[in-house]
């Protein structure tokens, strides 16, 4: 029996229906302050968003802020979560919403990985 297999770009155009998404950084569960913090690779962290906030997106829960500045919500296809940041040299940013519910359901352990759209779709 063959196993069906998409690639990673092709599966993330058939989510979101966008170009390609590219992994740029990650969302990391800070254990302390219970905060999710938004990391990208380089410049480091580039955000905070509260457990509960989290939780709330995941729900629907529309007008969340992220610390300093910043929006986040659900995609309109319910299965990614979208990071406007602005000021930053990239202002949208996307995480798969499954991988964001894991990270929350086995917090601390768990960590999501964080995507910016390239091309268009």
């Amino acid at each position: 029996m063959r196993l069906f297999r998409m690639n990673l770009p092709h599966l993330f155009w058939f989510i979101f229906c966008c170009g390609a998404l590219w992994k740029i950084g990650r969302l990391k569960p800070d254990p302390e302050t219970d905060m999710v913090r938004i990391i990208i690779d380089g410049p480091g962290e580039i955000g905070r968003i509260s457990k509960q906030d989290a939780r709330d997106v995941i729900n629907r829960v529309e007008g969340i802020g992220i610390e300093p500045g910043g929006t986040v919500g659900l995609s309109t296809s319910g299965h990614g979560v979208v990071f406007k940041i602005p000021g930053e040299e990239r202002t949208q940013f996307i995480a798969v919403a499954m991988q964001v519910w894991n990270m929350l359901e086995y917090w601390p352990r768990k960590k999501a990985a964080l995507f910016e759209e390239v091309g268009g779709g």
